[in-house]
């Protein structure tokens, strides 16, 4: 029988603590892909030694170990928040990477213009055009948890659109964050576009990765973290680049032995 959690707390990375969730768990669980039944077992799997007071990082890191003892391939979905952080520190991957998102959804874009406004000069991350519509991409990447973007980032956003508005029809924030209640306030009242962790509501960033079947390098466990940053560095960013390699071309890119790229293709193979 299973232990029954009910007054476990959560220290969140944000630093508020919660009441621990078996709800809220399970249904994570099967937004990675997981049936009720499998989320079921493995959080009692996970609750037979849960402490009364536990780290949300904590629960996520062994959740983690638990899914790819029994289903490697939900791991890698699972982990996809932090694979996301894990595109840094710098940021351009996840510009590159949120390109190529749109690239799939219909969308024709650059990266990293410099354009000169009616006031100054602007680097701009993503150019992105469909429907005769010109937008101006801000992507705003945090590399830890428990961080929101916030009024401030919208703000400034708006601001270059107005000295940019020769070139572009309309403005995009793009975060791998939740929002603050404020900047969404703000870019809904002045219609700039969004899209962060969990927004808009079932359309978030999460949601068009798992749509479109985009995911970064950064969920693999098996690529090592040099190996990465070198594929980064030559703009494999997503899975659907890396299985385009065959393995003496990642071998040659990253330094890895035959033996660890065909553990990396595999792992890959799997999503």
């Amino acid at each position: 029988m299973r232990k029954i959690v009910r007054k476990a707390r959560v220290l969140k990375a944000s630093g508020e603590i919660e009441a621990y969730s078996r709800e809220k768990l399970i249904f994570s669980l099967i937004k990675a892909g997981l049936d009720e039944e499998k989320a079921e077992i493995l959080v009692s799997m996970l609750e037979k030694d849960l402490p009364d007071f536990v780290s949300s990082n904590h629960i996520h890191e062994r959740v983690y170990e638990l899914l790819k003892i029994h289903y490697p391939k939900y791991a890698l979905k699972y982990a996809l928040k932090r694979a996301i952080m894990r595109l840094g520190p710098e940021g351009f991957p996840f510009e590159k990477f949120f390109a190529k998102l749109l690239q799939k959804i219909g969308y024709k874009t650059e990266t990293n213009r410099i354009l000169k406004g009616r006031c100054v000069y602007h680097e701009i991350d993503v150019i992105a055009v469909k429907d005769g519509v010109r937008y101006m991409v801000e992507c705003k990447y945090h590399n830890s948890p428990g961080i929101y973007t916030g009024l401030k980032t919208v703000l400034y956003v708006y601001a270059r659109l107005q000295d940019l508005s020769e070139y572009f029809d309309a403005g995009w924030v793009a975060t791998n964050t939740k929002l603050s209640k404020e900047a969404i306030q703000y870019a809904r009242c002045v219609d700039l576009k969004l899209t962060a962790w969990r927004y808009p509501p079932h359309e978030g960033l999460e949601v068009l990765i798992e749509k479109m079947k985009l995911y970064p390098i950064t969920v693999l466990s098996t690529l090592p973290s040099q190996a990465r940053r070198l594929l980064l560095s030559e703009n494999i960013v997503t899975l659907e680049d890396l299985r385009s390699l065959d393995i003496s071309e990642l071998r040659n890119l990253t330094g890895l032995s035959e033996e660890q790229a065909i553990k990396v293709m595999e792992e890959a193979a799997l999503i």
